[in-house]
């Protein structure tokens, strides 16, 4: 196999691109997907270490340099799969990973039916502005956090590029 066709891998590249492109509804997924072949990928490169080495005393000046800059490239691609990973990681633990108090932070953050004063409780998560109660279950209100978090992930990824274009057309 080819290095570069190691270095290059398109599985990867085609799922952070779906990522790149998700939707709320199916974000989730395609992070899992993604992290799977990123962990696939950083697997295969760490898989280089495998390979025989080369007796360097026996070659060329110029092999020991394309040698080095192999390595080099397989060390960068590493860091940059590991880094990505830990990314991705954290992008999906933010969807999913949420208490009952992130999903109060997360409704008043964004005032949530009008509301900035969520507050998690033992029956689940409330807010109250003197005259009327909301009030939620602690699943209702993780899935409702999460869709939120999610919807504005997606809505600042399409914001941001159309902002930067904005700016620099000045």
């Amino acid at each position: 196999m080819k290095i570069i066709n190691l270095l290059i891998n398109e599985s990867v590249l085609k799922a952070e691109l779906a990522l790149e492109h998700a939707k709320s509804e199916d974000i989730i997924q395609l992070c899992r997907n993604y992290l799977a072949l990123l962990t696939e990928y950083r697997d295969q490169l760490f898989g280089l270490r495998d390979i025989p080495e080369l007796n360097l005393d026996l070659q060329s000046a110029l092999a020991r340099e394309l040698i080095e800059q192999a390595r080099r490239a397989v060390r960068a691609a590493i860091e940059i799969t590991v880094r990505e990973h830990n990314r991705t990681e954290a992008l999906l633990k933010s969807f999913t990973t949420i208490t009952k108090h992130d999903a109060a932070k997360t409704f008043n953050l964004f005032s949530y039916k009008g509301h900035t004063n969520w507050e998690a409780g033992s029956g689940g998560v409330q807010s109250s502005d003197g005259k009327e109660v909301e009030k939620m279950t602690v699943e209702e209100a993780v899935e409702i956090a999460s869709r939120l978090r999610r919807e504005a992930y997606v809505m600042n990824r399409l914001i941001t590029p159309l902002t930067a274009s904005a700016n620099t057309s000045v």
